[in-house]
């Protein structure tokens, strides 16, 4: 008997010993999961800083070329005009030269002499005076409409040449403002990747971390309620929006129907509210985000649908919900991740 009773008291012991050490163990393990979470997030933080600081050094080269780009449109439209003008003139001057050609022809067909001998065979010195005058006048005219016209054209050209020396220049400065702008959006696209590869980090620790903290969800505690009343996040019992509620609270996050100044109401409408009040809204799944249904959508009634996503497995997810396959209660599904209309993270 005795020995029995010993036996008896020492597995009692073994076992009692044994449970704290597997609890230490399993806190362990989260507190570390904890820890690696945090350190990656402090590194986000010091990589979305990176890009601000980026963006900051930026937008000055940004501001830059669009100035430059905006004087060369400017002096492009000038040259235009300018080209305009010139056309204008050169179609006035085909036109006078058409009249002066016929004129010039005869008034020089026949040489100098001719033009001499008609002076001089004048009958009297008021008409030799008189012819003088015209063919003085008719040469002066000739020579000032050249002469403005050849102005004309010599300050167009040096207009034309000013212009595209002009654009010219602004467009070596706005290839060097590129340059900058080039070498600091090189930099910004490494924070970007040093970012992408911290958030996979974070979502993978987190997917962890939710599984090794979730509870069962038959922990649900309005399973047996009226579904007349409502939850303390201000959703009815028993529908999905409480149960996703609850998940949410489970993990600390303090979710409620009215948080942060919006309003989540039915289901369908979840995406909407979420993007609103800056949760991010995307159609990535992950372990502990919101299934998002809109109306329709894979069997979710006319007020829409949400689910907690508990696995991803390559193009599939599998989902935990409430009111969906069993009437005001719980059940699971696996679904592809296409059939989501939304996935609301949350963190």
């Amino acid at each position: 008997m005795k020995r029995s009773f010993l036996v008896g008291f020492l597995a009692a012991c073994l076992l009692v010993g044994t449970m704290p050490a597997e609890h230490t163990f399993a806190n362990s393990k989260v507190d570390s999961k904890k820890s690696k979470l945090k350190d990656v997030k402090k590194e986000k933080e010091k990589a979305k800083e990176a890009i601000e600081e980026l963006k900051k050094e930026i937008q000055p080269s940004k501001e830059k070329v669009e100035e430059i780009e905006k004087k060369i449109s400017e002096t492009n439209k000038k040259i235009h005009e300018a080209e305009k003008e010139k056309k204008k003139n050169e179609e006035k001057l085909k036109y006078y030269e058409h009249l002066f050609k016929d004129r010039f022809k005869l008034m020089y067909q026949q040489g100098e002499m001719a033009s001499m001998q008609s002076l001089l065979e004048s009958k009297n010195l008021a008409t030799f005076l008189e012819r003088f005058e015209t063919l003085r006048l008719i040469l002066m005219r000739d020579h000032a409409l050249f002469d403005k016209y050849d102005q004309i054209r010599r300050k167009q050209e040096a207009l034309k040449e000013k212009h595209e020396e002009l654009a010219k220049e602004q467009k070596n400065e706005a290839e060097k403002a590129r340059k900058i702008y080039e070498k600091v959006q090189k930099e910004m696209e490494k924070t970007r990747e040093k970012l992408s590869k911290l958030d996979d980090q974070a979502d993978s620790i987190q997917s962890e971390l939710d599984r090794l903290t979730m509870v069962s969800a038959s922990l649900y505690p309005y399973k047996f309620a009226g579904t007349a009343g409502v939850d303390p996040w201000g959703f009815y019992n028993r529908q999905c929006t409480s149960f996703v509620a609850w998940r949410m609270n489970q993990h600390g996050l303090k979710f409620t129907n009215s948080m942060r100044g919006g309003h989540f109401g039915n289901a369908g409408h979840w995406d909407e509210n979420a993007r609103a009040i800056g949760m991010k809204v995307d159609q990535v799944p992950r372990v502990g985000a919101i299934a998002q249904f809109n109306p329709g959508v894979s069997r979710a009634g006319s007020v829409g649908h949400v689910a907690y996503v508990t696995d991803v497995n390559g193009s599939s997810v599998v989902i935990e919900e409430y009111n969906m396959e069993t009437s005001h209660g719980y059940g699971k599904r696996v679904l592809p991740a296409s059939g989501v209309s939304n996935y609301i993270h949350v963190q």
